[in-house]
């Protein structure tokens, strides 16, 4: 098997907005001979995205033949796409209604062509697509908003090759502040959700910012949280049959004995925990509850199987689901009352009520968006390895 890490320079505690409200340096010295430098233009010292102090939030695209841009923005309370009005200096801008504290994807269509900001160097890649990212920080208390003078964890990326899923397969880790002193670290193995990607959570996801501050705060044990891409080539990760799922064998013969060979973590079932998020919520309910005496800790966020699915899964794993999960410390469950999945999860927790399973569940305000997952993230992580 053949291993690359990569350091990825505190991605899982940098604070987007601050360095993206910074003003691009002009050159004071000549190009070297043989360069030709162009005409400047509005866009040297183009800002944006910025956010002020109120929580409102001003894009600018620089295009003088544009006919139009729009922004689009996965942002709760605005519209999906907002119209930017052009200035006589070809930059076209917007300035958003205030927002609530978190990070947010967004991209600009200009004319047709969908594009990430070309003033903004932080990005969220999904397994196909990139989108820009800026933060919108909160307050003292916002568990998502990077805090100063505090320790902070580390981001590493892995690439590796996989005898399941393939060559040149990636995921990132967490290492809590401390991790070089020695201890062996409980794991959380923390899945993205349906077409996103191993950089969803340290992204949009602000897991390592999180952490950081939940363990800062006493309120959390350090761990090392493990991201993987949970997309397998012919595979079926929204299924009640575990079988049809390459990740499920990749996750339990492949990623769990690499990261227990390469990291400072413990080997004990006691010390592993397994979440995740609508498509990974599903994965998590079908590698969890199968595999109980390797995950005692199972969290499932905006997630349940479709009726189908649910019915074949009962069918297979009803009448052992009682003893299964009785192995569990904490089988967590929460969703939005807005969530597309609320219909799911409350079908999914009628079955498990006729099996006699005991779990925890929560319904919150909102939908199916990372606003409730990094919610449920920082409500899940204290419970965890206790």
């Amino acid at each position: 098997m053949k291993i690359t890490i990569f350091a990825v320079a505190m991605a899982a505690s940098f604070s987007f907005a601050a360095a993206s409200a910074q003003t691009v340096p002009v050159p004071t010295s000549p190009p070297p001979p043989g360069i030709a430098m162009g005409p400047r233009t509005p866009f040297d010292g183009l800002i944006s995205p910025e956010v002020s102090a109120d929580r409102q939030i001003t894009f600018r695209f620089y295009a003088p033949k544009a006919q139009s841009v729009t922004l689009k923005p996965w942002i709760p309370g605005l519209p999906d796409q907002i119209a930017l009005t052009k200035a006589a200096d070809g930059v076209w801008s917007v300035t958003t209604a205030a927002v609530e504290p978190g990070a947010y994807r967004y991209r600009f269509d200009v004319d047709g062509a969908t594009v990430a900001d070309p003033k903004n160097t932080y990005n969220s890649p999904m397994h196909a697509d990139t989108y820009s990212l800026v933060e919108v920080p909160g307050g003292d208390g916002d568990l998502q908003t990077y805090r100063a003078g505090i320790k902070h964890g580390h981001l590493v990326q892995l690439n590796y090759d996989s005898a399941v899923a393939g060559p040149q397969r990636r995921l990132h880790v967490y290492l809590p502040p401390g991790y070089n002193k020695g201890k062996n670290y409980p794991v959380l193995y923390l899945l993205h959700g349906g077409g996103d990607s191993d950089f969803d959570w340290p992204t949009e996801g602000r897991a390592g910012v999180i952490l950081d501050n939940l363990i800062a705060q006493g309120k959390a044990k350090p761990m090392v949280v493990v991201f993987p891409d949970g997309i397998v080539r012919d595979s079926q990760p929204m299924t009640g049959d575990p079988a049809k799922d390459k990740f499920g064998a990749e996750l339990v013969s492949v990623i769990i004995p690499l990261v227990e060979s390469d990291f400072k973590v413990s080997r004990h079932a006691k010390d592993r925990a397994l979440a995740g998020l609508s498509m990974g919520g599903i994965q998590t309910l079908n590698i969890g509850l199968t595999h109980t005496a390797m995950f005692p800790y199972i969290g499932v966020f905006s997630s349940g199987w479709f009726p189908n699915d649910l019915t074949s899964f009962e069918a297979r794993y009803g009448d052992t689901l009682k003893a299964e999960t009785s192995r569990l410390k904490l089988f967590w469950i929460a969703y939005g009352d807005t969530d597309i999945a609320r219909g799911n999860s409350q079908a999914m927790l009628k079955m498990f009520d006729r099996h006699g399973v005991k779990y925890q569940s929560e319904e919150t305000p909102g939908g199916h968006t990372m606003v409730n997952w990094r919610r449920y993230l920082g409500e899940i992580a204290p419970l965890l390895f206790r």
